[in-house]
This record gives C-alpha cells, sequence and structure tokens, in this order.
C-alpha cells in the first residue's frame, strides 16, 4: 500500500528528473562581460559622469516647467532612473542633489 508520503515524495521527484533533462534548462547560458563594456558600465555609473548631467539636467528643466504650470507645489521633487546603468537620483527645484 502506498502512503501519502510516498506519493508525494514519488510525484516531487518526477518533476524534479523532469525539470532536470528538459530542453529549457539548457537554454540558459552565463556569459561574462567584456573588459571594456564592463569598463564603460563602471564609469556611467557615478553622478558626476557627463552622460548623468544630461539628464539630469532635462529632469530639473521639466521639474521647474510642471511648477511654473501649477501641476507640481513649489518644493517639489523627483526621482530620477538612468536608463542605462540604473542610478536613481533625486532632482529638486533648487538644483540639489
Amino acid at each position: 500500500m502506498m502512503t501519502r508520503r510516498g506519493m508525494l515524495l514519488g510525484t516531487i521527484g518526477s518533476f524534479a528528473g523532469a525539470a532536470l533533462l528538459s530542453p529549457a534548462t539548457q537554454a540558459f547560458v552565463i556569459e561574462e562581460i567584456p573588459a571594456d563594456v564592463s569598463k564603460a558600465l563602471a564609469a556611467a555609473c557615478r553622478p558626476a559622469a557627463d552622460n548623468h548631467a544630461s539628464l539630469l539636467k532635462s529632469a530639473r528643466d521639466d521639474l521647474l516647467a510642471r511648477i511654473a504650470k501649477g501641476l507640481l507645489p513649489m518644493g517639489a521633487s523627483e526621482q530620477v532612473g538612468c536608463p542605462v546603468c540604473g542610478c536613481n537620483f533625486i532632482v529638486s527645484a533648487d538644483g540639489a542633489l
């Protein structure tokens, strides 16, 4: 007679075996980042980097325009994320970061 524990372990074992042997598990490959790309990403991940300066300026200009239209209060601030490296910055109307 089969117990519930035996059925449960058999079910889990069969699913685990099927998952390990399926072709979908062979689709994942780990690749190293080339050295030049790694250096470029590391350089982009600093608040003082040139590409962040233009992002912060455009975000601040947009924030000031919305404050001028009355859409936001005078002391509003906004969180901005860099689309390249994912860094997050807080932009305020007075220019403090």
